[in-house]
């Protein structure tokens, strides 16, 4: 192993423990919502809008996150995020309003968006190009194995000493561990290296008998406008956000129909533990057999999931909830962006993320806040559950109708045959 790929492979640990810390604390979120309601006496429906609110922002804001990380330093905002991160769960340690929750969990979803996923990506991006994609599978599946590690903490600090400290313990491993990783350790490779690398490369390889400039297969996105495929990965990016609508209410739900905290925490770890094996088994699935077929097989997993959600009062709802929905969730992140590429093509795919993520955000900032209303109205989550059953069945629907990329192009092909006769 050489030097820089040594090296890029402790940058990746660095990240992943970066991942677990931060994210870590984001995913054991659940636990805290009947402590704080209790303190407060909030509806449901009203702290589900201050969890909910670092969708928006954090959807609103990347963009502009996108924007500042191809002019600065990943690094820097990497620091600077993670630093506000912790200054953030210290002012919810210490919160007293309903509109300090608001202004902190707005906040959590631009700086926590400002010091992962989008930075991270450019620093390993600028390590590795054949092993890119496990170098991110490992360097993010640090998110749910963090929820996994922390929720049992987080709950157990908070039967121990109160919600208060529990928030507070969440930023000592980002003060203590995460900022001394990123400044000492992570960094994207220089100009050099990588032109130092590319000779290397070149060296290895046979002289191509001429170079050929290819255009990358794809639709531009004012033609994706116009096809199916886009507005059904759209409608599916929005209802599967919705179908998410349970994750605040998850401890308060499996502590309503008999089970401790303690045990709402374990299953939720162990839930995420299925997320991350999905994660990393989700993107083979799709090679396999294809991302429509893949995807579709995943929402009706997702589904089956729910389904066990209904009946979690009993063993054998709660296995199938755990070990269906906790996979599905994993592999879904992998094999959306796949089924994009296999419809629409890497032409303009950063744009089309964007654009169907929106519809993703949406569905997210909605679901939460919606089934707390449902809720607080009918003092179940019934008819929330039974309708994200739904809207899962029609995600899966609507990805099995998506058309392939070459299905999509001679769409156009024959349109413009008949407008030239």
């Amino acid at each position: 192993m050489e030097n820089g790929e040594r090296q890029g492979w402790i940058i990746v640990g660095a990240i992943f423990l970066t991942m677990f810390f931060i994210w870590g604390g984001i995913n054991s979120g659940a636990v805290f919502f009947l402590p704080v309601l209790k303190t407060f006496g909030w509806t449901r429906a009203k702290f589900s809008i201050a969890l909910s609110i670092g969708w928006i922002t954090g959807g609103a804001s990347g963009p502009l996150i996108g924007w500042v990380a191809d002019r600065v330093n990943p690094k820097k905002m990497m620091v600077g995020g993670a630093v506000v991160t912790a200054l953030a769960y210290v002012g919810l340690s210490r919160a007293t309003t309903f509109a300090e929750f608001l202004a902190i969990n707005g906040l959590f979803g631009i700086c926590v968006g400002a010091s992962t996923y989008l930075p991270c990506s450019l620093v390993i991006a600028s390590w590795f190009q054949e092993k890119r994609g496990l170098a991110l599978g490992i360097a993010f599946s640090g998110a749910m194995l963090g929820g996994a590690a922390m929720t049992p903490v987080a709950q157990h600090i908070i039967a121990a000493a109160g919600w208060r400290v529990g928030y507070l313990m969440l930023a000592l491993p980002i003060v203590l561990v995460v900022v001394p990783l990123i400044v000492f350790v992570v960094r994207r490779r220089g100009h050099t290296q990588l032109s130092e690398s590319a000779a290397i490369e070149n060296q290895a390889r046979p002289e191509p008998a001429a170079p050929t400039a290819l255009e990358p297969p794809g639709l531009e996105l004012s033609e994706a406008w116009q096809t199916r495929s886009f507005w059904l990965i759209s409608a599916a990016q929005l209802l599967a956000g919705f179908s998410i609508g349970m994750g605040p209410h998850y401890v308060a739900y499996l502590t309503g129909v008999g089970y401790t905290a303690a045990f709402a925490a374990a299953v939720i770890s162990l839930y995420l533990v299925l997320t991350t094996a999905g994660t990393l088994l989700g993107g083979p699935l799709a090679d396999r057999f294809g991302a429509r077929h893949a995807l579709f097989f995943t929402f009706i997993l997702s589904a089956l999931g729910m389904l066990g959600m209904h009946g979690i009062a009993h063993f054998l709802g709660l296995t199938t909830n755990v070990l269906a929905g906790g996979f599905a969730a994993g592999a879904y992140v992998v094999q959306m962006p796949l089924v994009v590429i296999e419809s629409l093509g890497v032409r303009r795919l950063g744009s089309m993320l964007g654009v169907t993520a929106i519809c993703y955000t949406l569905g997210a900032a909605s679901g939460p806040i919606i089934t707390g209303r449902v809720f607080d109205i009918t003092g179940s989550y019934s008819i929330p559950i039974l309708s994200f059953l739904g809207m899962l069945i029609v995600c899966a629907l609507a990805i099995r109708s998506c058309r392939s990329l070459d299905r999509e192009k001679a769409r156009f092909q024959i349109a413009s045959t008949s407008v030239a006769a």
